[in-house]
């Protein structure tokens, strides 16, 4: 094909709507999710098995998406049909891809990928280079129950490592790892808050999703000037980005239910259940007696329940047709008055559910032990 021709098609493609492209090409991707959480002096630490469980599932992923063809990206050419844009860091580090997508459609959990399907994601253009690596993050989704992010490097220092490796890598300086990847502000004030690395996988190597502001006691106004501060190994100062973010709507319900099961000493409350188009989130309390230490909730709870001393419990969430949903990973810890408050994040529900079952579960000695007495079952519709 001739550049003349190859240049006139990609005018034609640029011009048809998602939907409408070809499906020209299916790539079967795995995907992995690894959540680097915030924890207090009274966090719960979850058995390790257990959180390998919940952060790297393996789901495959088959993506329609337009291949450029080798000659196209000899010259140059690249065409980038969700970002809708090309910056310069973006583009060298792009041409290295046998085809282009959205990362959130590459990468991204299935709320990402219906989020961008949906047009409910955003186009960021914003690069920070710095003693030879650059950065760049292309593209957003906030949702009031998360906000996700695609940053991709350029091709340098540590290039012999996948990007979501970057953070496993010991700093030359100390010789001791980075404790926390990244820092996040909303209009000026530090946000105390968790954040999740998902590797842009095979096709996207040099890319990751940040997800963050998942925590369920965030209270943010809907449009908010935000700041993220990315520390990596070997640099002296952090790579800092700072764009608005607008949630985007999307058809869900919030749910209240305050429903309270009491069993064996648990006092566990379903406060809160977001359920959208895009994310589940689940806000749980873990409840003591009026006037009790947050630190008794745990310690009166029987040892059958722990693993090395503590409680840590997560939920699986399903449908009225049995139908779960994959967990996302999740927060807690966060300690007030009697009570201890924790946030769980899932995909979304194929459809919106008229019921939602929410099953108690721990993960001990290799073994799954569910708490029946604590399920509960919450009417959406």
């Amino acid at each position: 094909m001739s550049q003349q021709r190859l240049e006139s098609r990609l005018t034609d493609l640029q011009e048809e709507t998602l939907p409408e492209l070809p499906e020209l090409v299916h790539l079967r991707m795995e995907e992995t999710y690894r959540i680097i959480s915030d924890k207090d002096e009274v966090g719960l630490e979850a058995d390790s098995e257990h959180q390998e469980t919940l952060r790297r599932k393996r789901m495959p992923r088959w993506v329609s998406r337009v291949m450029i063809s080798a000659a196209s990206v000899a010259g140059g050419l690249v065409l980038l049909i969700s970002l809708g844009f090309i910056s310069p860091a973006m583009a060298e580090t792009l041409k290295q891809l046998p085809f282009m997508s959205s990362v959130f459609q590459l990468a991204g959990d299935a709320g990402l990928r219906k989020a961008n399907e949906a047009g409910l994601t955003t186009n960021v253009e914003q690069t920070v280079t710095q003693d030879g690596m650059t950065l760049t993050v292309s593209e957003q989704m906030y949702d009031g129950s998360r906000l996700s992010l695609v940053l991709t490097r350029s091709k340098g220092v540590y290039a012999h490592k996948s990007f979501s490796d970057t953070w496993a890598i010991p700093d030359p300086e100390t010789g001791s790892l980075i404790n926390r990847p990244m820092d996040f502000y909303v209009n000026g004030e530090h946000v105390n808050t968790g954040v999740g690395i998902a590797p842009g996988g095979q096709e996207a190597s040099d890319s990751v999703i940040i997800t963050t502001l998942n925590s369920g006691n965030l209270q943010l106004p809907g449009t908010f000037d935000f700041k993220m501060s990315v520390y990596l190994p070997g640099f002296a100062d952090p790579f800092i980005f700072e764009f608005p973010v607008t949630r985007q709507v999307s058809e869900g319900v919030v749910l209240t239910p305050d429903i309270l099961k009491t069993h064996d000493h648990i006092n566990l409350m379903i406060k809160r259940l977001e359920v959208s188009t895009t994310s589940t989130q689940l806000t749980v309390e873990l409840q003591g007696e009026a006037g009790e230490h947050i630190t008794a909730i745990e310690a009166n709870i029987p040892d059958k329940y722990k693993v090395n001393g503590h409680f840590p419990v997560y939920f699986e969430l399903s449908d009225e047709q049995g139908r779960e949903v994959r967990g996302l990973g999740g927060e807690g810890g966060t300690g007030e008055g009697n009570l201890l408050s924790y946030t769980f994040n899932y995909e979304p529900f194929e459809t919106m559910p008229a019921r939602i079952t929410i099953k108690p579960t721990i993960w001990k000695d290799g073994q799954k032990l569910y708490i029946p007495e604590l399920e509960i079952t919450v009417p959406v519709k």
